[in-house]
């Protein structure tokens, strides 16, 4: 398999160059295999995590190789990652109408690098990240708090004069984004399964309004929704947001077919709006409010299946 090179290169104002710090170097070493394999996620799936079995596909396309260090003034570390038309090879064998994958020349690199990029524009509707992808990113701050400031990322698509930068604003824009992300919902929708991918659990459903959504089957097997092609389905799972509030994915418990739901039901989720004020709970009490208004009105000699048909009606 060949494989394509990248630079990682760590800029300081102590211009360490060669002889690196070992704590700063282990907290970027330690989170840089994470960030390229949940950027590979994604791209592929929709989402960059995913519990249960390893995909081989994946385990190959993520396997970034250390190659050694260098530099006399920036810290300069090289790396090897493999292009996605071979490491998964089989998924650019598979037609496929939607989404798109990524360009089969492309490495993990190039797509944390896109991750970056979205983030450091401010670009709260990306479908590029989502939460935990986002708090990945903001990880790299344990290495670029002290020794280093600054992490540049270039090969392929990003050349040296242009890399993808990681520094301070990038990271509190990533921990904003991860704040004002809306809390997923439990969601129940309705439209027609338009797509399934066996190798990504992924699937796309058709609205009655003609919109298209992502989803991502996280209990079962995605095989099994074949026969359900084209058919009018009832989706039961979590809805995900973006930063921008708007739907990123559906995180599915199960994909089954409809019967008669409402058209009610298929239309894109959108996060709960407000919050719950304590605030507003609380009212003072008076001579005729709170218990005080209670006390002394019960007459004390009903029965207690009258006291039982009373309370019924108020439930």
């Amino acid at each position: 398999m060949s494989m394509v090179s990248h630079t990682v290169t760590l800029k300081s104002d102590r211009h360490f160059g060669s002889r690196i710090p070992p704590s700063a170097f282990g907290e970027i070493m330690r989170e840089l295999p994470g960030a390229v394999r949940q950027s590979i996620r994604m791209a592929f799936i929709g989402r960059s995590t995913r519990p249960g079995r390893r995909q081989g596909w994946l385990d190959a396309a993520s396997d970034i190789r250390f190659m050694g260090h260098s530099g006399d003034d920036d810290t300069i570390l090289h790396f090897e990652a493999p292009p996605f038309g071979e490491a998964a090879e089989q998924l650019y064998q598979q037609k496929e109408f939607w989404p798109t994958k990524p360009e089969p020349s492309d490495t993990g690199f190039d797509l944390l690098c896109d991750v970056v990029e979205d983030v450091a524009a401010a670009n709260k509707d990306s479908e590029k990240f989502d939460s935990s992808l986002l708090r990945r990113l903001a990880k790299f701050e344990r290495g670029l708090k002290h020794d280093f400031q600054q992490m540049t990322i270039a090969g392929h698509r990003y050349s040296d004069t242009h890399p993808a930068i990681i520094h301070k604003p990038v990271i509190d824009r990533a921990k904003d984004f991860f704040a004002s992300t809306p809390a997923p919902q439990r969601v129940r929708i309705v439209g027609d399964l338009d797509m399934v991918r066996a190798s990504t659990q992924a699937f796309g459903l058709k609205l009655d309004d003609g919109h298209e959504i992502r989803g991502v089957l996280i209990e079962g097997e995605i095989v099994e929704l074949a026969e359900l092609l084209r058919r009018r389905v009832l989706v039961l799972g979590e809805s995900v947001f973006r930063p921008s509030g708007r739907l990123l994915r559906i995180d599915a418990d199960s994909v089954q077919l409809a019967g008669e739901e409402s058209t009610i039901w298929s239309k894109v989720p959108t996060p709960g709006t407000g919050k719950l004020d304590l605030s507003d709970l609380r009212r003072p009490q008076g001579p005729r409010s709170g218990v005080a208004a209670v006390i002394g009105q019960w007459p004390g000699d009903e029965t207690d299946a009258e006291i039982n048909e009373a309370l019924e009606e108020m439930s």
